[in-house]
């Protein structure tokens, strides 16, 4: 499937959790993990935290450790609640990895953006204009002239990536990228 990634982040930095609130009184904060990958966060790891749009300052992983679905942070010289009451909100990244090291089938959603789609037969479908991850399974937002379609980002339907080529293949079921079908 995909790499979690945020649109408004740099394509160098990407977006694994979102700071939800401090915990205890060392520096501790709960973190909403927003990745494929949460392993990557480790002891000793340099972490980014800003806004949306990326981010502002750079950091050290103290201690990390699973909590609650999410992961309890510690940051090597934080060690008072009142600094990281601060960060409520704001964005923990990571750098991107290469696309080469990614798992086979996963891809960074910001490299979708802009692929060609065709069907199996090689008919074009459109362009890929955005990918929503919010979904279980994640869409495809394709535009065909004016008309934009979801296009659910399984492997049924979804059969062949190839980003060298700028395309992605498509056996999308009947009905799915049809105008008549939505005219009726």
């Amino acid at each position: 499937m995909s790499g979690k990634e945020h649109s408004g982040a740099p394509r160098d930095w990407l977006i694994v959790g979102c700071v939800k609130k401090p915990h205890g009184i060392h520096g501790d904060v709960l973190v909403e993990i927003i990745t494929d990958f949460p392993e990557r966060l480790q002891d000793g790891v340099q972490f980014g935290l800003g806004d949306e749009t990326g981010p502002a300052g750079t950091f050290e992983v103290h201690h990390v450790r699973y909590h609650k679905g999410g992961w309890l942070l510690g940051v090597s010289g934080i060690q008072d609640r009142e600094t990281v009451e601060a960060w409520r909100g704001q964005y923990i990244f990571l750098p991107a990895q290469d696309p080469g090291d990614l798992p086979e089938g996963y891809h960074y959603d910001h490299d979708l953006v802009g692929l060609a789609c065709q069907s199996v037969t090689g008919e074009p479908l459109g362009q890929v204009i955005a990918v929503d991850s919010e979904t279980p399974q994640g869409l495809l937002i394709v535009r065909r002239g004016t008309r934009e379609f979801m296009v659910p980002y399984v492997p049924q339907i979804v059969t062949k990536i190839d980003t060298e080529a700028g395309v992605i293949t498509l056996d999308a079921p009947a009905g799915l990228l049809d105008d008549e079908y939505l005219e009726a």
